[in-house]
């Protein structure tokens, strides 16, 4: 098959298109939905006034970023380049073509002014909203966004804890429900904070009093009938008279020995029970009897019934019935989605509080909204705030549609077309911006809404995604705009033998019908534009056997030999390794390394774990106490100096002794009758050791810590241990934390950096042989490769960490809540049923995990796992349903079970045991001779030089600091952008500037001084043509950027303010906050040149030998010096 296949939602794409419409569609993997999104955008533009009237919006810098670029990049084709023959590429043209000359038209400048263009994410877009209105917002000076917010979490949590002792009865109400578990209950509010969005709207009306209680109990009255309805329709009509006689047959057998037992009530069961409370008891009796005990298993309809049930062995009569039984339980065995509703019922909500519930559930919601405002002071101390807290923060600076703010209002009027990407994603509170955003919205006003998305790739439910939000807005639109439904089918990314493959295996995978509640979200079907290609399309690799720490190894293995045989039937072809969580490539990844094949490893090794960072962090631990046995011992065992155990016995002798233990291992490295028993080569290792980092024991405390650690590795030969260059860019990343963790050149808490660290992952490997990328599905998501391996289906993941309170709004509005258990119970029912919910929507997503994987491929795909083979019988035991592979294995089971003739005969195998390697990696010290300054440090001046001391403070000391922040602000306005910031803005960082100036302990007295030095050097930077040029947003740009020069005084680091490529040339730029008041600016600019000349020709190794221009900037006299490198 050669022929290219017709698209066969060309009618929906053009439909797309129509710039009067507002529209949902849904763009299964591979359709082009970015392409699409493009091309609505540029129909748009070209239809509007102004460009800002269309704002597309997408989740991440990543995705607006490669929009933008596309956008620009269809500009430049229409300009400059001739329509293409591609019919998708030709109608990009065309509409780009559109869009240019309308900018003529209206003298917008798009070339020229690219900023003018509205696509950024929405977390940008809600920073936007509300720093302008700071007031409104409550935010005041805007704060710094940041990605990780645990460290504020838990401070807002120690902070709302510590309230018992003040008497707060809630708070210790929550503690003693707890059982006083103080770190549990920081752990458990600590996460309620950071999804607060979610509850926060919830709780707000809910309080202690009768009327809440019954309102919340009608609502778990409500969810039982619920519960019993669907339990009721699984039941086929026909069966009900038959059923029903069975039923009270049992019954009546029970009621002989046990005539109290809830069973026997149900002798008299005419028919099906009725749906409210007084049917309950009967519904759950019927479940117990169809279904087997959940305890340490999955449930399933019984296989067959005894006298425990109500079926006696017998002749006659009695043995009819239990045939009758049999037959219809094997009848129930073959219904689909038979178990599930029957099983509901025994874990059905209670259909009342206790007291101690009641008790608990209130002082819970009375306690978050403390929390959550501890966290606000908590965000306002440390002038930084989460994703969260900016959303919220916009959607309070946008008013409501009773009483709009300016703001609104303004935005009502320049905003006619609202784009948004990956709507599958959508959290609540962004839902709630979106609904406000368009709010004041009319039916053909001429404003449209655009949202595109897959809710099959709907797998952030850890990012506060909800994909019903998907479902209800393609069924009832937002609550302002009507939006039409269009679903796109053809598939531009993969062959056709995977298309084919997916749509058969999903149509299985994925539920049959739409659950919004539960989050379940039925296949669509796609077409493969690209034919079929020769050889197998989808490939199952089974794993079979008992012990499966054998199994993975062999799973290892088979990787690298697919890996392998790719490679050499297309050396050119992407690969990628896809796995479901970062621990599933324990295996894998040595495996790799073994056979020699480079790869990428996308934020998968955490940092900490490398080697070169184990040996740092030894080297800072050293130098900040050394009293730290284990961190010495790291720094003698390193490849720097590598002493053998023999040689580190001699010298520390039994360190548990009392003797060993007065000294500490610096004090011994010095001890000659110490050394007198380590061999001559050792000595000679510690001597080098010692003498190397002599300077920086010596100088503990002063400079940076940055700067000790980082000079005493470089003396030691530390990049000479590395084994490539993302080890050293590693290394990189762990200065950058030194950096921003150090108090007074030491760290307040070492734990902290290693909790750091563990956040942290390792460079991946940039080398051009590294065509082998491995990353989880979710960091896949939106990539494609020629060939995906996604090993280690059968691995379950890890608990999911429980709430502090548990809850579940319906779509009729109605809310269920329930307290976290106490700690002393094994189990609450209204609790562990509203987990049991969460749960639930978590399988759905799991299921289109393994979507995401699938349709990564182009060409090939391989899915492997392992299944425990039981060997008395030779048949597979199902794998879990909180697997992969337990999703899939109605489409898996055939491979496998073709492949126990493989394993069976070797099925007891076990792996060997893993053998402790001794082997010491060790460089010739010899080789690694390194001059090194000494730490940066300056003596305080003498005492008697008193009558200049206050002139040297401000020199020496606040310009300094006036410097610091000026480039730490310069440095965040050019990450951020230009469009961000405005004189208004700046101005507001004033009482920020302040106090941290104030921080540095600049004076009093001096403080409006310095502030007001920080301000206008900012002002003068945005307002100043040449300033913005510098700060502008090119495409290589980086700000305090470092780099390593070697020189006549040993190996330097350096740090440049300000680097950047403009056309051909290179450009590196340094601030300067120099003042000048007298006359003759022009001479005293020459003068600053002439005095930091020397100063910037060190910085010459960052053009790399390409031609480059050097720049000074004075921001605060808009002066600019230049001259070629």
């Amino acid at each position: 098959m050669s022929e290219a296949i017709d698209i066969v939602d060309a009618a929906e794409r053009e439909a797309a298109l129509d710039p009067r419409r507002s529209i949902i569609v849904q763009a299964p993997a591979g359709s082009g939905k970015t392409g699409l999104l493009i091309q609505r955008f540029l129909r748009l533009l070209a239809t509007v006034s102004k460009p800002e009237e269309v704002l597309a919006i997408t989740f991440t810098r990543k995705a607006a970023a490669e929009m933008r670029r596309r956008v620009l990049e269809a500009f430049a084709a229409a300009r400059d380049g001739e329509k293409p023959e591609d019919e998708n590429k030709a109608l990009t043209w065309l509409l780009a073509r559109d869009v240019l000359a309308r900018d003529a038209e209206k003298r917008w400048g798009l070339l020229d002014n690219a900023a003018r263009l509205r696509i950024q994410t929405i977390d940008s877009l809600c920073a936007s909203l509300a720093r302008q209105m700071p007031v409104l917002s409550g935010l005041g000076a805007p704060p710094a966004i940041v990605e990780d917010a645990r460290d504020l979490y838990r401070e807002a949590a120690q902070r709302t804890l510590a309230r018992v002792n003040e008497g707060d009865a809630d708070v210790a109400r929550v503690v003693a429900h707890l059982d006083g578990d103080w770190e549990m209950a920081s752990f458990l509010l600590e996460n309620m904070l950071s999804r607060r969005d979610q509850w926060l709207r919830r709780v707000a009306g809910v309080k202690a009093g009768g009327a809440t209680r019954a309102a919340l109990e009608e609502a778990m009255r409500s969810e039982r009938s619920r519960v019993m309805q669907r339990a009721r329709r699984i039941l086929p009509p026909a069966i009900e008279r038959d059923f029903c006689e069975l039923v009270r047959f049992a019954a009546s057998n029970i009621a002989i020995e046990k005539p109290h037992a809830p069973l026997a009530k149900l002798d008299k069961l005419a028919g099906y029970p009725p749906l409210d409370e007084t049917g309950a008891g009967a519904w759950m009796e019927i479940a117990n009897l169809l279904l087997t005990s959940p305890k340490g298993q999955e449930v399933n309809v019984r296989k067959t019934v005894n006298v425990s049930q109500g079926f006696p062995a017998g002749k006659g009569p009695q043995a009819r019935f239990k045939e009758r039984m049999i037959e219809l339980l094997e009848a129930f065995a073959a219904m689909d989605g038979f178990i599930e509703p029957l099983h509901a019922l025994r874990t059905m909500p209670p259909s009342a509080f206790s007291e101690e519930q009641w008790a608990a559930l209130g002082s819970v919601v009375e306690m978050l909204p403390r929390a959550a405002a501890e966290l606000q002071v908590v965000f306002a101390e440390r002038g930084e705030i989460d994703f969260t807290g900016i959303a919220q923060a916009a959607v309070q600076a946008l008013g409501t549609e009773d009483e709009p703010t300016n703001l609104l209002l303004a935005l009502d009027v320049k905003l006619q077309h609202l784009l948004v990407d990956e709507f599958q994603d959508t959290s609540h509170g962004q839902w709630e911006l979106l609904t406000r955003l368009t709010s004041g919205w009319q039916p053909d006003d001429g404003r449209t809404v655009f949202l595109v998305g897959d809710p099959m790739q709907s797998i952030y439910r850890f990012r506060e995604a909800d994909v019903s939000l998907f479902l209800r807005a393609r069924s009832q639109g937002l609550p302002q705009v009507a939006l039409a439904d269009l679903r796109l089918a053809t598939n531009f990314r993969s062959q056709a033998g995977v298309v084919e493959w997916v749509n058969k295996s999903f149509r299985a995978i994925l539920p049959r019908e739409e659950d919004p509640d539960e989050g379940a979200v039925p296949y669509s079907d796609s077409s493969a534009k690209h034919p079929l290609e020769p050889g197998p399309a989808v490939q199952w690799h089974p794993f079979l056997g008992t012990d499966m720490a054998l199994a993975q190894e062999r799973e290892a293995v088979r990787v690298v030999e697919v890996v392998k045989a790719a490679l050499v039937a297309d050396a050119s072809q992407t690969i990628a390794i896809l796995v479901r969580n970062r621990s599933n490539l324990d295996s894998i990844v040595p495996a790799m390394r073994k056979a020699n094949i480079r790869f990428r490893a996308v934020e998968i090794e955490q940092l900490e774990g490398r080697q070169v960072i184990q040996d740092l962090l030894a080297v800072t631990r050293a130098l900040s106490h050394p009293a730290d046995r284990v961190a010495w011992l790291g720094v003698l065992r390193a490849p720097w100096c590598a002493l053998t155990l023999a040689d580190l016995l001699a010298l520390t002798g039994p360190l548990l002794s009392s003797e060993g233990a007065r000294e500490t291992l610096w004090e011994l490295m010095a001890d000659p009758s110490k050394l007198e028993g380590v061999s001559a080569d050792g000595r000679a290792r510690i001597a080098r050791v010692r003498d190397t980092l002599a300077p920086f024991i010596e100088q503990r405390l002063r400079g940076t810590l940055r700067e000790r650690v980082e000079s005493a590795w470089l003396a030691l030969g530390g990049p000479a241990c590395a084994f490539s260059e993302s080890d050293l860019e590693d290394a990189e990343t762990y200065f950058d934390q030194l950096d921003r963790l150090q108090r007074a050149g030491e760290l307040p808490d070492v734990a902290v950096l290693a909790e750091k660290l563990q956040r942290l992952y390792a460079a991946p490997d940039t080398g051009e042989e590294a065509r082998v990328q491995v990353m989880t599905i979710h960091k896949a998501k939106g990539l494609e490769f020629d060939t995906v391996i996604v090993p280690g289906l059968h691995r379950a993941p890890r608990i999911s960490d429980r709430p502090l309170f548990a809850w579940k709004s319906r779509a009729d509005g109605t809310i269920l809540m329930a307290p976290v258990r106490p700690t002393r119970m094994e189990g609450e029912p209204a609790y562990d049923y509203l987990r049991g919910l969460s749960k639930a929507a978590e399988q759905h997503e799991l299921e289109r995990v393994l979507y995401v994987a699938a349709t990564r491929a182009a060409k090939r795909l391989h899915l492997m796992g392992y299944a425990r083979l039981k060997t008395e019988d030779g048949t597979i035991r199902r794998p879990p349903s909180t697997t992969l592979l337990g999703k899939a294995w109605s489409v898996a089971e055939p491979a496998f079970c073709d492949a126990i003739p493989q394993f069976l005969a070797g099925a007891g195998e076990k792996k060997p045991k893993d053998t402790i390697r001794t082997d010491l990696r060790r460089l010739d010290p010899t080789r690694l001779a390194m001059e090194v300054p000494e730490p940066a440090w300056e003596p305080p001046p003498s005492p008697e030089d008193t009558s200049s001391s206050i002139a040297f403070i401000w020199v020496k000391d606040d310009a300094r600091h006036v410097g610091t922040l000026t480039h730490r602000w310069l440095q965040r306005i050019a990450v951020e952008g230009l469009a961000s910031w405005d004189a208004s803005r700046i101005a507001a960082l004033a009482q920020r500037v302040t106090r941290e100036l104030a921080s540095r302990g600049v004076a009093p007295e001096d403080l409006p001084r310095a502030t007001s030095r920080v301000i206008d050097s900012l002002q003068g930077a945005i307002s100043d043509p040449r300033g913005r040029w510098v700060l502008a947003p090119y495409a290589d740009a980086r700000c305090e950027y470092r780099i390593r020069v070697a020189g006549p005084d040993g190996v330097r680091l350096l740090v440049i303010d300000r680097i950047f490529t403009e056309g051909d040339r290179r450009w590196i730029v340094d601030y300067k906050t120099s003042s000048h008041e007298g006359g003759e600016l022009e001479a005293f600019l020459d003068s600053e040149r002439t005095r930091y000349s020397e100063q910037m020709a060190r910085y010459a190794p960052a053009f790399d030998g390409a031609a480059g221009s050097m720049g000074l900037y004075f921001p605060l006299v808009k002066g600019w010096r230049e001259w070629t490198a």
